[in-house]
């Protein structure tokens, strides 16, 4: 099982606690959508998963990822884990990137971290081909040009192929969405459920809807607690929760 996260509990290191004990699976080949309204802690769940929480935070309970159990393991082993088989794409793809650095660049480095002996040629056509997988087309031009030459949209999808350029096991994704148009989100969320048939395994966060409909699984949370769990259908169509169904006719 690719993830299993079981009693993730996170708190300020003052001990106030930021989230209850959240526990979910992600199978091989899966898509979890975590859904919520703003400050419900899904970000911080992220984060906490990909070991980004910050000196002001600890995380306890369990976060296995394959045979590894990432909160407790050593900084060694969970380096080689981090951005080659587990990546996780951010909410602003503006943050992500160096604006001083072209974005080509910043992408080949990404790879050569897990791939140092593979010749340069070779990486960037990998990038590209990445690139072209989320309908990229110019993409000689764009990895040439620096963050703030692309659009917030365009910028977003490259800030996706940048994860996976690894081919990763599993892609967690903060709010991948928010910066693409209708049309392009639609494309986008096509080309994420190609990848999980083709095994790969994504915790995917957002606010939309119409996104997370694509999910195998979904989990509702408010205030740092999981109000609902379980078959993407099975919520959107006959929720057991009055938080959730207030929560999806909100959102229609």
């Amino acid at each position: 099982m690719p993830l299993n996260v079981r009693n993730l509990k996170i708190s300020f290191t003052s001990g106030e606690s930021v989230t209850e004990e959240i526990s979910f699976k992600i199978e091989k080949g899966e898509m979890l959508a975590v859904v919520g309204s703003s400050g419900a802690g899904k970000t911080t769940v992220c984060r906490a998963i990909m070991g980004l929480l910050g000196a002001d935070f600890k995380a306890e309970g369990t976060v296995c990822f394959n045979d590894t159990e990432l909160l407790n393991a050593p900084e060694e082993q969970v380096r080689k884990i981090y951005g080659k088989e587990i990546c996780f794409i951010m909410q602003n793809p503006m943050t992500a990137f160096n604006p001083s650095i072209p974005v080509g660049r910043q992408m080949v480095k990404t790879y050569q971290k897990h791939n140092a002996k593979l010749p340069r040629a070779e990486i960037t056509a990998k990038c590209e081909e990445a690139m072209h997988s989320l309908g990229l087309t110019d993409t000689k031009r764009i990895l040439k040009s620096y963050p703030f030459e692309l659009s917030g949209g365009m910028l977003q999808r490259v800030m996706i192929a940048t994860a996976l350029v690894n081919k990763p096991q599993m892609l967690v994704a903060d709010e991948a969405t928010t910066a693409i148009d209708a049309c392009n989100r639609i494309e986008l969320m096509r080309e994420l459920k190609k990848l999980c048939k083709q095994g790969m395994s994504i915790l995917f966060v957002t606010h939309d809807l119409s996104a997370a409909a694509n999910s195998d699984k979904m989990l509702v949370m408010d205030k740092g607690r999981v109000i609902e769990a379980g078959r993407t259908a099975d919520i959107l169509n006959n929720s057991r929760e009055e938080y959730t169904r207030d929560f999806l006719n909100a959102a229609v």
